[in-house]
């Protein structure tokens, strides 16, 4: 009967939703026609603009190993202190968990916005604004990935008296290591496309490129910079994927510990060379002039937010805006979830026994997520005009990608016990997926699909700055003009908007798991 009943709950919000954003196929269809002439503008590709694209890409690379890398070390003892099955002391875990969400839970423009305004404009900006933006992200999912970890080891280590440090190190860390892997390279291949965005308010990389060729309305260069960082993404997943098979399933020829240990000082040796190589391409400008008035102006602003802004008689409110962007970013996770699933069996490795059919899995879910939101968002504006609907197409198909990513490692990381087993009994193949396959991913598919839910939110507010609906619009004008009280009262809503999502999303993991 609940079932049933969260599905009532569940379609009258997508109604709601698609009311609310005017989202009709029937519009879409329409559209599709503009699609077709806009896509032609992109082709065939300026290849003569390629010689530019080398410098931001490079500092784009440098920008995200600084950024990620820093992020995840200090995410990670967050996240130990978060999850209550490592940290049992409330006033220990519960101001973690509130650090965590509120550093989440700010968009990562308006990161780079201050720190522009802080250190200049420039790839030190974009850095800083990426570590906070790895930070929210893999703070979080460790910490859920550390709570679903089995109690098994840990019961057994505290029985034999292990002291919390033996028991992080034995019991903790190898069951939340390939996980952990597999997100930092997740974060990575992220923060390469979220400097897309960074670069709209002058915080360096392919960003800063990608505005100048749209402001000119120079699509055919636009397509260069997407094809060349699908380039660098599928790579990074073709490492991604490689490492985390090998610390899941180790190597198929059991290696001497000679060559294991001399493996991982290769691997940090290789990490200590791309930390040096990105700290000497940052070029640190250091404090600006102007700093110390701006950032004075900024916490005024923000420590006193305008809270004339929250309900507006004439409309377009705080309150307005934020119901608008949950409908946006509900509606098109809906769409996503339902859509990336076949995709994500389809880039599974174990779901097929050619490489080649997983292989082309995974290049197509790169491409799609490769793609930035704001392009899509333009693409969309083209069919079906400016407004929410757009936005609900350009973070749904973006969704796709990122969702399809996610599910189809935690198809990869699942027990094949229980479906090698049916099998022998003589399953088909869709018992065997519905009694050994969907029981065990169903968990990582839920807590995937809501963390996205909650990241398309902070998503959405970006998509304003192009006419794509939700409180990205009256943010980006705030910031723009300065107004640092109306930015406030914007982060409140945002903050406790996303605040209430993590908390549906960890009561709803919690039945589930």
């Amino acid at each position: 009967m609940k079932l049933y009943s969260w599905l009532v709950v569940l379609l009258v919000l997508f109604i709601g939703s698609a009311y609310q954003t005017e989202a009709t196929l029937t519009k879409l269809f329409t559209g599709t026609p503009q699609i077709w002439s806009f896509i032609k503008e992109m082709f065939p590709p300026d290849w003569s603009f390629t010689p530019k694209v080398w410098k931001p890409m490079k500092e784009t690379l440098q920008m995200a190993i600084i950024g990620t890398l820093l992020g995840a070390v200090f995410a990670f003892p967050t996240a130990l202190i978060a999850a209550r099955n490592v940290t049992s002391t409330p006033w220990l875990y519960y101001p973690a968990r509130l650090i965590m969400n509120l550093l989440r839970t700010i968009p990562d423009l308006l990161y780079a916005a201050l720190f522009a305004v802080i250190v200049g404009f420039g790839p030190t900006a974009g850095t800083l604004a990426l570590f906070f933006f790895t930070y929210g992200i893999i703070s979080k999912m460790a910490y859920e990935s550390v709570e679903a970890i089995d109690p098994g080891p840990l019961e057994a280590m505290t029985a034999v008296g292990a002291n919390k440090l033996q028991w992080i190190r034995f019991g903790v860390l190898p069951q939340v290591a390939p996980t952990f892997l597999a997100h930092l390279l997740y974060t990575f291949e992220v923060s390469i496309r979220a400097s897309a965005i960074l670069g709209l308010v002058g915080a360096g990389g392919i960003g800063l490129l990608l505005k100048n060729v749209l402001d000119l309305f120079r699509y055919d260069q636009a397509v260069v910079l997407i094809l060349m960082t699908l380039v660098v993404v599928i790579v990074i997943d073709t490492i991604s994927t490689r490492l985390r098979t090998l610390l899941l399933k180790g190597a198929k020829r059991p290696l001497r510990p000679s060559a294991s240990r001399w493996g991982w000082i290769a691997g940090i040796g290789v990490t200590v060379l791309l930390v040096v190589w990105s700290l000497a391409g940052l070029e640190f400008q250091g404090i600006q002039e102007t700093a110390k008035v701006m950032s004075k102006a900024m916490i005024r602003g923000l420590l006193h937010p305008d809270w004339n802004y929250v309900w507006l008689p004439e409309g377009e409110d705080l309150v307005r805006n934020l119901l608008m962007t949950l409908s946006i970013s509900y509606l098109g996770n809906i769409v996503s979830m339902i859509i990336c699933v076949p995709l994500a069996f389809w880039a599974a490795a174990n779901m097929s026994r050619s490489r080649l059919v997983s292989g082309s899995g995974k290049i197509a879910l790169s491409i799609i997520r490769t793609v930035p939101e704001v392009i899509m968002a333009i693409v969309f504006i083209k069919a079906v005009g400016p407004g929410a609907y757009a936005g609900v197409l350009a973070l749904g198909v973006h969704s796709i990608g990122m969702l399809g990513k996610l599910y189809a490692e935690a198809i990869e990381n699942m027990d094949m016990g229980p479906s090698e087993a049916l099998t022998a009994c003589g399953a088909n193949r869709w018992q065997t997926l519905s009694f050994a396959v969907i029981p065990q991913v169903l968990p990582d598919f839920l807590s995937y699909a809501l963390f996205r839910f909650e990241i398309n939110v902070r998503s959405a507010t970006l998509l304003g700055i192009i006419g794509a609906g939700g409180i990205g619009t009256p943010l980006i004008f705030a910031i723009n003009g300065y107004s640092w009280s109306r930015v406030g009262i914007i982060l409140i809503g945002i903050i406790v908007t996303v605040s209430i999502i993590d908390y549906i999303s960890g009561s709803l993991r919690k039945r589930i798991v």
